[in-house]
């Protein structure tokens, strides 16, 4: 939850670390890539938390690479049963071109004309609330609104930047037998000057080891995930992603596979 709401760093008492790789739409060439390394921390003594991610996605000539800091207060109540976090997050992003992947004559193209880097930084904010049950959240991210253009046309109306987003989500434990939870969850997302996103899905937890569910992005996709926890530290999570958009008429490589794995450093750590 941390990745989308600072507020929520540390706020599971969780230690933990892991990687991801995610390729998307394999019958395209150039197709989309994401490489993660991640980190969730609980901050005890200090009654915080801390989260922190590095990615890089690559898309045919274009590539963003990106750092996310998250550190997050939190408010307990005093049979520890309740807690509140307010969190902010820094982060520092790159965007790039690979001209030389690029062979088309577009030499009066502006983008292309400049330099193939582009840094910005920005910032963000969140408040995240969990009991033993109920957990809910909102937050906003790209909140300085930085300037990003790899061009300038003089005749542009409106000028490049990192628009902000908004973030809502909420999940609910539910208890279902002996050692297995389910929990359904929800979340909305407004992007200025692009449509909303909806999701909503449920998860199985079986004894903290097993993990399965399914998750819907009305008019995007499906996707189901599932996970197994091994040597009592080490995660592997595995979810592939059914695409609904016109992008689904090719009959293989339409969808998305994203593998992990995860380590978990205290022993008592949930897994959701």
């Amino acid at each position: 939850n941390f990745m989308y709401n600072p507020g929520a760093a540390g706020i599971a008492n969780n230690n933990m670390i892991g990687i991801s790789y995610r390729d998307q739409w394999s019958s395209f060439p150039g197709n989309p890539k994401t490489y993660m390394l991640y980190g969730d921390f609980s901050l005890n003594k200090m009654k915080a938390g801390a989260g922190a991610y590095i990615y890089r996605d690559e898309t045919g000539p274009t590539s963003r690479t990106g750092i996310d800091l998250s550190f997050s207060k939190h408010i307990i109540s005093l049979d520890g049963k309740k807690k509140l976090g307010l969190g902010l997050e820094v982060r520092g992003l790159q965007y790039a071109i690979d001209k030389s992947k690029i062979n088309i004559d577009v030499q009066g193209d502006p983008v292309l004309a400049g330099s193939g880097n582009k840094f910005a930084f920005d910032a963000g904010a969140g408040v995240y609330y969990t009991n033993q049950k109920l957990s809910v959240g909102a937050a906003v991210s790209q909140l300085i609104q930085s300037k990003l253009e790899f061009g300038s046309p003089s005749n542009a109306n409106q000028r490049g930047k990192l628009y902000r987003h908004y973030v809502f989500n909420a999940n609910y434990k539910i208890q279902t037998g002996d050692n297995i939870y389910l929990l359904p969850n929800a979340m909305m997302r407004i992007i200025e000057h692009s449509p909303s996103e909806y999701e909503f899905g449920a998860m199985f937890n079986y004894k903290e080891k097993i993990w399965w569910g399914l998750q819907y992005r009305i008019d995007q996709f499906w996707s189901m995930q599932a996970g197994v926890k091994i040597l009592q530290k080490i995660g592997l999570t595995y979810s592939y992603d059914y695409y609904q958009t016109p992008i689904n008429v090719f009959t293989s490589g339409s969808g998305a596979h994203e593998i992990g794995i995860r380590f978990d450093l205290k022993s008592n750590s949930p897994q959701f």
